[in-house]
């Protein structure tokens, strides 16, 4: 079966950690994709600092990843984040113009609009994720705006007051937002003071808001509010949520999708 282009980086960090090295030549015959994908791989994988690139190859990056970090989230429950990503994606209409926050499940949804959304009409995705633009800047039916601001490379994410300013000109139609914790009383959740106040200012500019997260996330305290539940509008979550919890939060008036 042909691997999107998620899984095909994901193998590539594996074998490269595992081997210690890999050669291009190689990748070509394994993956079986042009020379300019593997090479674009190679790239995205060595900005989040999974390898370093070598003249006809790569080698392991001798940075090490920190529990939190953003490329250590990226590794917990990819295949629940997936299909997260992809029924999110399927939200999107061409010509809509949408949020991307910052977190890891929010960059499925990113790497799965390609697949969904096709018309004449460009999409405009808004975003302060380095990592969303990584996986889109190639994609030609899109006007891809990227957040100004003080860059977090833990979260591979812009903050502080530009990317605030620039938040509060614009109104979009959907944002799509991911969490560390979401629960009826708490709302949602997040480990950084910077990351929620994005994450508040995008539900406030946009007409839906839609939070992604897989059912480890439910039920969870984080350490600060992005917003309380009433401040959203869909969340699209996996099949081993809660059922008790589904119930609750769909009694609040949200729409739960489960996939």
């Amino acid at each position: 079966m042909r691997l999107t282009a998620h899984e095909r980086r994901a193998k590539i960090a594996e074998q490269v950690q595992e081997r210690g090295s890999v050669r291009l030549t190689e990748l070509l015959d394994t993956f079986r994709v042009t020379d300019t994908s593997i090479r674009r791989d190679l790239q995205i994988l060595e900005s989040a600092g999974r390898l370093q690139r070598i003249h006809g190859g790569a080698v392991a990056s001798g940075r090490a990843l920190t529990p939190n970090s953003f490329n250590a989230k990226t590794r917990e429950r990819p295949a629940e984040k997936e299909r997260i990503g992809a029924g999110a994606a399927a939200l999107v209409r061409s010509g809509e113009s949408i949020l991307l926050d910052s977190g890891t499940t929010v960059l499925q949804v990113a790497s799965h609009l390609p697949k969904v959304v096709n018309g004449s009409s460009l999409t405009t995705v808004v975003t302060s994720s380095l990592a969303v633009v990584r996986e889109l800047e190639y994609w030609s039916s899109l006007h891809l705006i990227l957040l100004g601001g003080i860059v977090l490379t833990e979260f591979q994410a812009t903050v502080g007051p530009q990317t605030i300013a620039n938040l509060r000109r614009i109104q979009v139609d959907k944002a799509f937002i991911g969490c560390d914790g979401l629960g009826v009383s708490h709302g949602l959740t997040t480990p950084h003071m910077l990351i929620a106040e994005v994450g508040r200012v995008m539900t406030e500019v946009a007409r839906q808001v839609i939070v992604v997260a897989d059912s480890s996330k439910l039920g969870r305290v984080g350490f600060t509010p992005i917003v309380p539940l009433t401040g959203i509008h869909t969340l699209v979550t996996d099949t081993n949520a809660p059922p008790e919890l589904v119930q609750e939060i769909r009694a609040a008036g949200i729409e739960v999708i489960l996939v």
